[in-house]
């Protein structure tokens, strides 16, 4: 039996009511994996002590949440392209090749959204968008949701609308 499992889990602060934890540890469950996701409370002065220990400690990855999607990027080796064209993170890979150790952040918010559009059979390529919020996880979309070619408007910044009147 083999008590050591992979760890994984998130940065933010606050991170009390990250409900992440549940649903994510839940998975490992339900597939069998010795995985565990771990909830961190974690000050942005505290970041990069975090990101060495994480990979210190043979973490697989973790997720950042707010104060971080940004600042962990000056901790990485490497951005993917959907965290390139959002210029923020939301989850951290860390691979292992023998002693080389490598940190890449992904940005998963938009393709997430893209995908529940593709479910719902809507299209947004080539569209305007409106994005509800203009907080952090609205901002992914407001360059253009992950790719589609699409402009996000902020109803921070967006002109006021008016409601169509029914004849």
């Amino acid at each position: 039996m083999n008590f050591l499992h992979t760890l994984t889990g998130s940065f933010a602060q606050p991170a009390a009511e990250n409900p992440t934890v549940a649903m994510v540890e839940a998975a490992y469950r339900h597939h069998g994996m010795a995985w565990r996701y771990l909830n961190c409370e974690l000050p942005p002065e505290r970041l990069a002590d975090a990101v060495r220990g994480a990979r210190a400690m043979g973490w697989a990855g973790f997720n950042c949440s707010l104060p971080h999607k940004v600042t962990v990027i000056e901790h990485l080796d490497h951005l993917a392209p959907s965290a390139q064209i959002i210029g923020a993170v939301n989850t951290v890979i860390i691979t292992r090749d023998g002693e080389a150790v490598t940190l890449t952040g992904e940005n998963t918010d938009g393709q997430g959204f893209m995908i529940a559009l593709a479910e719902a059979g809507i299209s947004a390529q080539g569209k305007k968008v409106v994005v509800l919020g203009a907080g952090g996880a609205a901002a992914p979309e407001r360059p253009g949701p992950a790719g589609a070619r699409a402009r996000g408007v902020p109803p921070d910044r967006a002109p006021p609308v008016r409601a169509a009147r029914r004849p």
